[in-house]
Parts: C-alpha cells; structure tokens; sequence
C-alpha cells in the first residue's frame, strides 16, 4: 500500500472536485502517462468525514481523478470499511 495521496472525487456530475484522502493498494506510484494507467485501482479512504461518507454512500455517480494524468474512473465504495475499487472509464 502507498502513502496516503489526496485524490479527487466528483459525485452526481458536480463540476467541483472534493479532495480526500486515499491510500491506494498498489505497489508501485501511480504512471504519469494516460496510457499507462491501470484498468481497476483499489484502496481506502483516510479519515473521511462521516457526512462525506453518506454522499459518497448516497451518489447515484462516483467518479475520481488519482494524479495529475487527469484519467477519470468510476469507483464503488463500502461505507463500512471505507474501501474503494476504481475502474477507468
């Protein structure tokens, strides 16, 4: 598992980012090029708060952004355990 990184999350097509913090379950850093982004990332959210847990829980749309490469993915969340699995879109 790599350090905890701060990602962005969009919920329900909001045209603002929510930053949180995730600890992805890789063994490498992510790549910086587009094409070399994983197919599925999964990992854990840090310290989230529990009303963003309920929106996360609640969105009808869940999608993030990991780094810089701007690759959008669609993610499922367990709001017990605060695990992730993200899928590129």
């Amino acid at each position: 598992m790599l350090a905890a990184q701060t990602i962005s999350v969009f919920l329900n097509n909001a045209l603002k980012a929510t930053p949180q913090l995730a600890e992805l379950d890789c063994e490498s850093p992510l790549p910086e090029a587009v094409r070399e982004m994983p197919e599925e990332i999964r990992g854990h959210f840090v310290e989230v708060d529990p009303a963003l847990a309920h929106e996360i829980e609640a969105a009808w749309k869940r999608v993030m952004m990991l780094n810089a490469t701007h690759v959008l993915y669609t993610f499922r969340y367990d709001p017990v355990t605060g695990d992730f699995v993200a899928t590129k879109r």
